[in-house]
């Protein structure tokens, strides 16, 4: 093959590989050419689009918007423009003219996907938000009864042993939200790989029960297991399960009414294990359930942080379960109580 015929096919197989969607069009805004990428962004059929006019094909007003008017103006032009095809997507967007024995010819356009991009940025900025929002309220509360004891509470024998008692309860506070926020971060950058092992499911949770049955007593909620029998060993990390029970049966306790019960049990299901914790709660608003399992997000933001929660256990508990092979769910109604569940493999026999 010539030199000469390499060319075009190399462009052409270059064209179909690239990951960004390309799409040239003539000096009349008809389509030359637009690889795959394109075709599967916009859900358009190949072979209807050459020769149409570009708005039929882009069909959204940004991409159309920066195309018209590199062709008008002749020269390239930059943007990020939000595509919806059909969920709300972002893109780096540069057209450019094309010229031909130095008269225009077109242009060419090249959408470059930065959605994950922009999503990791708003989710940074949220949690340096969130973070600084939960930091505030413990240090501001630590900060006015360190006033009022400097300026002469300190010389009341009725309160000041009060005032000190709260410090240290915001003191201890903020200590738990740090330790959290370290759990989070050494899980999700894998720091904390799980080191799996056969573990008795039963035992585990007869630990777990045993472990809060004072919390529960005192908050006058009654803790039952449900034992299950034959239940083969789960493969899973004994202090990483531990953490997910803990923080799963103390949110349990502290969102069920005295009077109320915690039921922790386990089963099989599917090729492996199920353990669920159900209560008697005050239950979860149905617009809140898709995001319990996100940092910082609260069904109820007062009681939560009556309960003395950080909001980030649910979160903690979802990526220590999903990196021990499981799943976690939540069902729950208002009133009426939540249950939420999770999987963990079984050992192989």
């Amino acid at each position: 093959m010539s030199r000469d015929g390499a060319g075009p096919a190399l462009a052409a197989a270059v064209l179909d590989q690239m990951a960004e969607a390309v799409v040239a069009v003539d000096a009349e805004g008809r389509v030359l050419v637009a690889n795959p990428a394109l075709f599967r962004l916009l859900g358009v059929d190949p072979d209807s689009a050459r020769g149409r006019r570009y708005p039929e094909i882009l069909r959204h007003a940004g991409a159309v918007e920066l195309l018209g008017a590199v062709l008008a103006g002749g020269r390239p032009l930059a943007r990020e423009v939000r595509l919806f095809a059909p969920e709300e997507l972002i893109f780096d967007a540069h057209a450019a003219p094309l010229a031909e024995k130095g008269r225009p010819a077109g242009a060419v356009l090249v959408l470059h996907d930065i959605t994950r991009m922009r999503r990791l940025e708003q989710m940074r900025r949220d949690f340096v938000a969130n973070v600084s929002h939960e930091l505030r309220t413990p240090l501001a509360s630590i900060k006015g009864f360190t006033e009022t004891l400097l300026a002469g509470a300190v010389k009341d024998r009725e309160n000041r042993v009060g005032f000190l008692r709260t410090i240290e309860e915001q003191a201890d506070r903020l200590t738990q939200l740090v330790d959290d926020l370290l759990d989070l971060s050494a899980i999700e950058s894998g720091h904390r790989p799980p080191r799996l092992a056969p573990t008795d499911l039963e035992a585990a949770l007869e630990e777990a029960a045993a472990a809060f049955a004072r919390a529960a007593a005192e908050r006058g909620v009654r803790l039952e297991r449900r034992p299950s029998e034959g239940l083969p060993p789960a493969l899973a990390d004994r202090d990483q399960l531990r953490q997910v029970l803990a923080n799963l049966l103390d949110n349990a306790i502290k969102y069920t009414e005295p009077g109320g019960r915690v039921e922790l049990s386990a089963e099989r299901w599917e090729s492996g294990l199920r353990v669920s914790v159900q209560d008697t709660g005050v239950g979860i608003p149905e617009a809140g359930l898709p995001r319990v399992f996100e940092r910082f997000y609260r069904a109820d933001k007062a009681r939560s942080r009556e309960a003395g929660g950080t909001g980030l256990g649910l979160a903690i508990v979802k990526h220590l379960v999903e990196a021990q092979g499981g799943a976690v769910s939540v069902e729950s109604r208002r009133p009426g109580g939540s249950t939420f569940r999770f999987t963990l493999p079984a050992a192989a026999a």
